[in-house]
């Protein structure tokens, strides 16, 4: 997901420029030698190679290190889909599954390879999807997204119980493989006021939105088959410490 959400930064922040420089999709289409629908679709589909962007960036008189800065500092907004497609999904855990594997940019022979799925299996999720208003199929096959990404689920909604599972789960393992393999964790409580709080959470907003920015320069400059998912999970939130320690009543065996 976070593939996407960088892609999509970059490509909101060329509508900026755009619009801020008063070029149209026609007369970058011209600038191009191409015709304006390819140009409407780059947008649509949000899916170029970096050659064609830095291409972009030169017609308009920016650096492709400038894109990224605006990118940066207009960070996407995550975006709901309709609450009876978030039911239909959750309805459905298989479908689910496919669904996010895909708006991942997981491409469909990998997540058939991974899970054993056969042709039959993938086409039929796709049609499923499909009907639901979630992608496009074109005469060869190929997904388009008809939502917005990168997508915001309902924490209290549908889903709620999967996405729940899902970041125990992450958390467990990341415990887990902590020592063996050395990835970072961290858990600490102590005494605050407010006001260092909000300094905290600044920081660590800034240590998200660097996150962020190191995956778009990696998956820009790397290979796909050199990149691997990571996920990052922070919260600072206060600790009611009765909440999660109980003192039962006396007793031998307490």
């Amino acid at each position: 997901m976070n593939e996407q959400r960088q892609r999509s930064s970059l490509f909101n922040a060329l509508k900026q420029i755009l619009k801020v420089q008063g070029v149209r999709y026609r007369d970058l289409a011209e600038l191009l030698n191409t015709s304006e629908p390819t140009i409407k679709r780059l947008f649509q589909d949000q899916d170029c190679k970096l050659s064609r962007l830095i291409e972009i960036c030169q017609m308009l008189g920016i650096s492709f290190e400038d894109l990224l800065e605006v990118a940066a500092n207009n960070p996407v907004q995550s975006k709901a889909i309709p609450l009876e497609i978030e039911q239909a999904l959750a309805s459905r855990p298989g479908l689910m599954a496919f669904f996010v594997l895909l708006v991942s940019d997981i491409d469909q022979t990998t997540i058939a390879e991974q899970n054993n799925l056969d042709a039959t299996d993938v086409y039929l999720y796709l049609r499923e999807l499909e009907k639901l208003g979630l992608i496009r199929l074109d005469p060869k096959d190929i997904v388009h997204f008809l939502v917005d990404r990168p997508i915001k689920w309902r924490l209290d909604g549908p889903l709620h119980s999967m996405l729940v599972r899902v970041n125990q789960q992450f958390v467990a393992d990341t415990l887990s493989e902590h020592k063996v393999i050395g990835y970072p964790f961290y858990s600490t409580s102590r005494l605050f006021s407010t006001h260092s709080i909000k300094q905290l959470n600044d920081e660590v907003d800034r240590l998200y939105q660097r996150f962020q920015h190191q995956a778009a320069l990696d998956q820009m400059f790397y290979p796909s088959e050199q990149l691997l998912p990571y996920k990052m999970i922070s919260t600072i939130a206060p600790f009611e410490l009765a909440r999660y320690f109980e003192v039962p009543a006396f007793s031998q065996d307490s």
